[in-house]
């Protein structure tokens, strides 16, 4: 990689983007939960900052690519703020895929379950013979692997039960236990999708905005909290049934011509005690518009 720098390389921030302290304040709000994760999970701040030295240097090499600007260890050192010595250190990396590429096809156990969900099938099926059955759903979605090793996958995260020739779900969802590795790299794929569609739609000039909406409601009594959230997780399973519904066909369709496109929608349900600074004088949390067109949350309360 040349050292050479020239006229055209960028110095930290892009053309038309809002400057750090317009950005901080929002990013620091996001990085709040995600802190209580790591240091519940013993990552200490230096380990977190270690770790994000080539996270940063790979968000910088995408960077330089996506507005056409040369890949130089300078412009790598100035857009990313890494010291020179740093980027030189961690070169390896930017030759690894990006972590994102990893979040593509989901397991064959998630799958399963995803279809059994979806499909108005019974929470218990019998474990072997002709549909309706688990032998026959696992078969549907894939023929690599065996049934009774997604069973296995299965019950080892908790999602089923088996009993008497029977397999019964757990749960209304694909949710492995926490203590999984499953479970955590559900969530942050779920979340590294929601922030990449989030951080477009505020890029400028972006080439088209992706959903990224939802709705507020306070001043809530607990057991209202609670309403809302079974509402919730009723018009989950509504759209759960309806995409895979919609997206089996297409599958089977594209997979085999090569389809190389990926999509993900979710859909999350949040409650908690208002906080103090959260009260104004009527009761009601401070709301605003940024003006960007991606900003159409909607909010419901008294």
């Amino acid at each position: 990689m040349s050292d050479a720098t020239d006229s055209t390389e960028p110095t930290g921030t892009m053309p038309g983007a809002p400057g750090p302290a317009a950005v901080l304040p929002h990013a620091l709000a996001v990085m709040g939960p995600l802190v209580t994760w790591l240091l519940r999970s013993g990552v200490s701040y230096g380990e977190f900052v270690t770790a994000l030295k080539p996270i940063f240097l790979k968000a910088a090499q995408q960077e330089l690519a996506h507005i056409g600007a040369r890949q130089t260890d300078s412009a790598l050192s100035l857009l990313s703020g890494l010291h020179r010595k740093d980027v030189k250190a961690l070169a390896a990396v930017l030759d690894e895929p990006d972590p994102l590429a990893r979040l593509g096809k989901p397991s064959p156990a998630s799958q399963v379950v995803t279809r059994w969900l979806s499909s108005g099938l019974p929470s218990a099926l019998p474990l072997q013979g002709e549909a309706p059955s688990f032998e026959a759903l696992a078969r549907a979605v894939s023929t690599d692997v065996h049934p009774r090793s997604v069973l296995q996958e299965l019950l080892r995260l908790g999602v089923v039960e088996e009993e008497a020739g029977q397999v019964s779900l757990r749960q209304q969802a694909f949710v492995p236990d926490a203590r999984h590795v499953e479970a955590r790299q559900l969530m942050s794929g779920s979340v590294a999708d929601h922030l990449a569609a989030g951080v477009h739609n505020l890029s400028s000039g972006a080439d088209k905005t992706y959903l990224e909406q939802s709705v507020f409601a306070d001043g809530l009594s607990e057991a209202s909290a609670r309403q809302l959230e079974l509402l919730a997780n009723t018009l989950w399973q509504e759209v759960l049934t309806r995409m895979v519904q919609a997206a089996v066909p297409l599958c089977a369709q594209d997979e085999p011509a090569g389809g190389n496109q990926r999509i993900r929608l979710g859909m999350f349900c949040y409650s908690a005690p208002m906080g103090v600074d959260e009260k104004g004088a009527t009761g009601r949390a401070p709301s605003g518009n940024s003006g960007n067109e991606s900003d159409n949350t909607s909010e419901a309360g008294q």
